[in-house]
């Protein structure tokens, strides 16, 4: 019974709360902890100023923290994103919790807003195109069979964009069956992918443009940190690479601590071993190089996956800035050729008078 009642909790933490919220939490705990708090008091803290449902989920999570449960256990429970958990997992195994706590919050904030400015980036052209969908819809059904049967009385053949408009607007129809099989495709790749090894994955993922290179910058990132942090707090490379396949990784980490046990196992050196991979930005060897000539290894892979998430967000705020103006222009253009569709029958009638 009282497993079910925290599973029950778990799943209202999931529904209830927002990634903004999660993130707020995060960033309230690691400055609690930064000020000397306990982390059980860290938690009452936000019970104050939060609605009932967040408040019993707190609550919840206050039990397992004096229960003897580690945060990132308590958190995994709650079901926080994947990577966040494996965040705050390395942060208390190399004792920079408050720190790893801090960085993550910062790192679903970020992320949710760049979905917000995506979304809102969207919203006018999403409703442009539902607007031209429809007109072409109306012109060519009701009012471009009239052009058609006036040139036939005329003796005059359509214009080739009028044409295509006619035989797009006749055959709209046929998205019904298109966008539910696309559904249906996306939902199958996704299984079929998900099923894959992770070096298929990789492969693949490495391999699609634009999403490649996003791969090896986010893959480059989280190495870095997690492997950095570890390193810093004093292990030597074997016993971080051993640390890197413990339950609370992800299937990316456990997959490259098992790749890396072997190499070493080998006798290979590790900034060899690090060279072989595509899905690792090329500066990562050149870090763990320099890093290893003055004996400050870990603490240049922070300082490098503090680097790459500045690169990300550069990038990804490039790409924003671009997704609107693309849009807009697409958008502009099947207007032009909608009014143009229009136009021209009007302008051939006109010299054919």
């Amino acid at each position: 019974m009282g497993f079910r009642k925290v599973v029950n909790g778990c799943m209202i933490f999931r529904k209830s709360w927002t990634k903004k919220e999660q993130a707020e939490l995060l960033i309230h705990l690691g400055q609690c902890l930064n000020d000397g708090y306990p982390m059980a008091l860290a938690v009452r803290l936000l019970l104050f100023r939060q609605r009932a449902q967040v408040k019993h989920d707190l609550e919840v999570m206050i039990k397992k923290l004096e229960g003897g449960r580690t945060l990132y256990e308590a958190l995994a429970d709650l079901h926080f994103p994947e990577e966040i958990s494996s965040f705050i997992y390395f942060s208390e195994e190399s004792g920079n919790l408050a720190k790893g706590l801090i960085e993550s919050g910062r790192m679903m904030s970020r992320r949710e807003q760049h979905k917000e400015t995506l979304r809102r980036l969207l919203r006018y052209p999403v409703l442009l195109l539902w607007v031209f969908g429809l007109m072409m819809f109306l012109i060519g059904r009701f009012l471009l069979p009239n052009f058609l049967r006036l040139y036939r009385s005329l003796s005059i053949d359509l214009p080739l964009i009028t044409k295509i408009l006619l035989f797009s607007a006749n055959h709209i129809y046929y998205l019904l069956f298109i966008l539910p099989l696309l559904f249906l495709s996306g939902i199958a790749g996704t299984i079929y992918f998900r099923r894959m090894t992770m070096e298929r994955k990789l492969r693949l993922m490495i391999h699609m443009p634009l999403v490649g290179h996003y791969t090896r910058l986010y893959l480059t990132h989280v190495f870095s940190f997690h492997f950095g942090s570890l390193l810093r707090s004093g292990l030597p490379i074997r016993q971080s690479v051993a640390a890197l396949s413990q339950k609370g990784t992800t299937p990316f980490l456990k997959f490259e601590a098992d790749r890396l046990q072997k190499e070493l196992l080998e006798g290979r050196h590790f900034e060899q071993i690090m060279s072989q991979p595509r899905y690792y930005m090329p500066e990562l060897v050149t870090v763990i190089h320099q890093g290893q000539l003055n004996g400050m290894l870990g603490a240049s892979l922070c300082r490098y996956s503090g680097l790459v998430m500045t690169k990300i967000d550069e990038k990804t705020r490039l790409l924003l800035s671009f997704c609107q103006p693309a849009l807009l222009l697409f958008v502009g253009g099947l207007v032009l050729f909608l009014f143009a569709s229009i136009l021209l029958p009007i302008f051939h009638i006109v010299n054919g008078l």
